[in-house]
C-alpha cells in the first residue's frame, strides 16, 4: 500500500511537470463555457457570419437548460474523450519502451500497484477536469437560461464520470498490451466508439453495456426513467475490473519488460 501511495504521487508529479494538470482542465472548462454561450448567441452568430440576405430574419428558439447540458455532455464525449485518450495512451507503453518500467518493477513494487497508481492518477485528472467543466456549464447555463435541478445534474454527472473511468481503463489497458502509442490511441477510440454506437443502435440487447452510460446521463438530466441503470453500473464495474486484471496479468509475463 505504501508503494502504491508513492507511485501515485510520482504519477501526479509527472502530470504536473508535463502540464496535464493545466491544459486538460482548461480544455474541459473551455468546452463547458462554449456550449451555453454558443446556444444562447446562435442566432446572432448566424446573422453575423451566415451570409443571410439583407433584411432576412432568422429566429431560433432558445433551448432549455437541460438541452444545453445534454449538448455539453456531447461535446465532452467527442472532444473530451479524444483528449483523455491522447493523455493516457503512453502512460504504460512509453515507460515500457524507455526502460523506466524495468527500473521501477525491479524494486519491491507489484505489477498491480504499478498499474493502479497510473489508473488512479489518470482518473483523478479526468474527474477533476470534468467537474471543473461541468461547474462552468452550470454557471453560464444558470446565468443565460434557467437553473438546472441539482439532483438531476448530480445523477447525470455520476453516470458520465463512470463513462470517463471506462475511457481511462480501456486506454491504459491497451497501453499495457500495445507498444506503439498511436496504435493505442486508434484502438481505444475505435472501441469506445463501438461501445457507444452499438448501445444506441441495439438498445434492448445492449442495455446493460458500458455504452449505455451516455444514454443514462442524458436521460437523467431530462428527468426520464432510467431503465436498466443498476444493471449497467454492475456490468460496467465488472468490465472495468476485468480488463484491468487482463492488463495486469499480461504485464506479469516475462517478455513484457523486454
Amino acid at each position: 500500500m505504501n508503494g502504491l501511495k508513492i507511485l501515485f504521487k510520482k504519477e501526479l508529479l509527472e502530470m504536473y511537470r508535463s502540464y496535464k494538470w493545466v491544459w486538460m482542465p482548461l480544455l474541459f472548462i473551455s468546452l463547458g463555457i462554449m456550449q451555453p454561450l454558443t446556444s444562447y448567441y446562435l442566432a446572432d452568430i448566424i446573422k453575423e457570419f451566415g451570409g443571410l440576405p439583407e433584411g432576412a430574419v432568422f429566429e431560433t428558439p432558445l433551448p432549455t437548460s437541460q438541452q444545453v447540458f445534454t449538448e455539453t455532455l456531447g461535446q465532452f464525449s467527442q472532444i473530451g474523450t479524444l483528449v483523455i485518450v491522447l493523455a493516457a495512451m503512453g502512460m504504460l507503453s512509453n515507460e515500457r519502451n524507455s526502460g523506466a518500467a524495468l527500473m521501477i518493477l525491479v524494486k519491491p513494487i507489484s505489477y498491480t500497484g504499478y498499474f493502479l497508481s497510473k489508473w488512479l492518477a489518470a482518473a483523478s485528472l479526468v474527474i477533476v477536469s470534468f467537474l471543473l467543466g461541468v461547474s462552468c456549464t452550470l454557471y453560464y447555463t444558470t446565468l443565460l437560461f434557467d437553473p438546472l435541478p441539482v439532483k438531476e445534474v448530480m445523477i447525470s454527472s455520476g453516470y458520465y464520470v463512470v463513462w470517463l473511468l471506462v475511457t481511462v481503463t480501456i486506454t491504459l489497458t491497451l497501453s499495457a498490451f500495445i507498444k506503439k502509442t498511436a496504435a493505442v490511441a486508434g484502438a481505444s477510440i475505435l472501441i469506445l466508439l463501438l461501445l457507444a454506437v452499438a448501445a444506441s443502435l441495439f438498445k434492448e440487447p445492449l442495455r446493460w453495456t458500458p455504452g449505455n452510460l451516455l444514454t443514462l446521463a442524458q436521460q437523467a438530466i431530462m428527468n426520464e426513467p432510467l431503465i436498466g441503470s443498476l444493471g449497467t453500473l454492475m456490468v460496467t464495474s465488472v468490465f472495468i475490473a476485468g480488463i484491468s486484471c487482463a492488463g495486469i496479468r499480461y504485464m506479469k509475463q516475462g517478455e513484457w519488460l523486454r
